[in-house]
């Protein structure tokens, strides 16, 4: 009996050590656990800090974070939060992205990142219709280096990264070649390879905008990459219509766009009709000003519906990387 007894007590402590082997009431086995999605908003107030800290120099009164519902499932390549806030109707098929400071070194695009974020905050009642999804800090990273850089802590250009279908054969190429490798401008060895580029990725894939802004400075121009005359063999001519119509309302003219760049990848290849606003300068001390001059743009733009009714013949593969619902 004693033999019995310790033999069940070694198929006990089996059942603990061995993978696959703990028991449940009735005997069944333990279910999978859904994977788990990453929430990194507790570093959401340092870094806030680590930022307010840097504002007095540039001559701004900026509310930046205080009294928005962030969130932030991702990291940059140091550790900061990449994060993005919601308003309006999540429900609404009207949406819009507005992404900010990709580039760091273009100091302007900070003040208007945020403040369209407290604009649509304070007029979020006005919103019934439309949902916005605002991410003013890009690239945190650059930001923080002295002096500000272009690229992100491992030199990536993070908006000639993202995996377009010309990025394999002509990323690096156009790099070396036209650009003369410009560090500037690197892709980076492989597309999509950069946190800051998966965000993005990342936040069209879940929200599926209509039209997406980026702000940037200082070439002083809106840029519009998306449907239009040519692409009729890809999306239908209503559809392209619609979008025209986005950028006429917009003045928006298309300069070309890159292997790797925003434009291409959700404008030319997605769909999307994507505006790039080019701040005249990057000159801090202008920042106020062109908020005043663009602000009724930008709210033009959140307003603007493409037509229901007006079917998008989707052109491309998936979003390369899976997000959470």
């Amino acid at each position: 009996m004693k033999a019995r007894g310790r033999f069940l007590a070694l198929i006990a402590v089996l059942a603990l050590t061995v993978p696959g082997c703990k028991s449940r009431p009735g005997g069944k086995p333990s279910p999978t656990a859904p994977p788990s999605v990453p929430s990194y908003v507790d570093r959401i107030p340092a870094f806030c800090k680590e930022l307010d800290r840097t504002i007095p120099r540039l001559g701004w009164k900026l509310a930046t974070c205080g009294g928005i519902a962030w969130k932030s499932e991702s990291v940059s390549v140091e550790g900061r939060p990449l994060m993005w806030a919601e308003f309006g109707d999540p429900s609404s098929t009207n949406k819009t992205l507005i992404l900010s400071m990709v580039h760091p070194d273009e100091v302007t695009p900070l003040y208007l990142g945020f403040k369209v974020v407290h604009w649509l905050k304070e007029h979020e009642a006005t919103l019934k219709d439309s949902h916005v999804i605002v991410a003013p800090f890009v690239n945190p990273d650059g930001y923080f280096r002295k002096p500000p850089i272009r690229m992100n802590a491992r030199g990536v250009d993070v908006n000639r990264n993202f995996p377009t279908g010309d990025w394999g054969a002509k990323a690096v190429q156009v790099w070396k070649s036209k650009l003369k490798s410009n560090p500037r401008r690197f892709p980076g060895w492989e597309a999509s390879s950069e946190p800051e580029t998966d965000f993005q990725e990342n936040l069209i894939a879940r929200f599926q905008p209509k039209k997406i802004l980026s702000v940037h400075s200082p070439l002083n121009m809106m840029d519009y990459d998306g449907p239009s005359a040519l692409s009729v063999d890809q999306f239908s001519r209503e559809y392209v219509a619609e979008c025209l119509k986005l950028r006429n309302r917009l003045r928006a003219n298309s300069s070309g766009f890159f292997p790797g760049s925003l434009g291409n990848y959700a404008g030319q290849e997605r769909g999307i009709p994507t505006i790039t606003l080019e701040l005249p300068t990057s000159n801090p001390r202008k920042a106020d000003s062109y908020w005043k001059k663009f602000q009724p743009g930008i709210a033009s733009m959140v307003e603007f519906k493409l037509k229901e009714d007006v079917a998008r013949a989707e052109k491309t593969r998936p979003a390369s990387r899976k997000v959470s619902p």
